[in-house]
């Protein structure tokens, strides 16, 4: 009567289904078939930033459309256009923030195009600065200071392009 009695199994004092080891490598196999079903199915989304190529001529495609319209374009709208293009080829090719910047952030940033040698930098700067000063001075229409505009935005686009480093695959 005072003998010493095994202790109950406690898996049957435990709430649950009880599932067997094969169930649970059935659904381990199930769940990596699905992951991998949907990785190789599901259309790859990358941000892909457009071929360099593209970038340019785009951009020089865009500021030759204003030349046909430049008697009837004021100066600011000129200048607005241009340095938009201009900033976004910047966004594009060297990942630059400049589109997202007033032009006096701009200035103040000590890392602006850096990655840009110094000539393209010191050529390219006071051309965003005349950009600038058009843009919010008095605004006349001026074709002859607007074809300039376009021409040496141009001209900066082409010494940008030839200086940007180039990723050979």
């Amino acid at each position: 009567m005072f003998g010493l009695h095994d202790i109950p199994d406690p898996d049957l004092l435990l709430p649950g289904i009880a599932v067997a080891w094969w169930g649970w490598l059935l659904l381990g196999i199930l769940l990596t078939g699905t992951a991998c079903a949907l990785i190789h199915f599901l259309p790859r989304h990358s941000a892909a930033v457009p071929h360099s190529d593209t970038c340019f001529r785009n951009s020089c495609e865009a500021l030759e459309t204003f030349r046909p319209h430049l008697a009837k374009l004021t100066l600011a709208e000129v200048a607005t256009e241009t340095s938009f293009v201009l900033r976004h080829y910047l966004v594009l090719t060297l990942r630059e923030p400049a589109l997202y910047q007033t032009h006096e952030e701009f200035l103040l940033r000590s890392d602006a195009l850096q990655d840009l040698p110094r000539g393209a930098r010191d050529r390219l700067a006071p051309l965003l600065s005349e950009l600038a000063s058009a843009k919010y001075g008095p605004s006349r229409i001026d074709p002859s200071a607007s074809e300039r505009m376009i021409d040496d935005s141009l001209r900066i686009l082409q010494g940008l392009e030839s200086t940007r480093e180039r990723h050979i695959a």
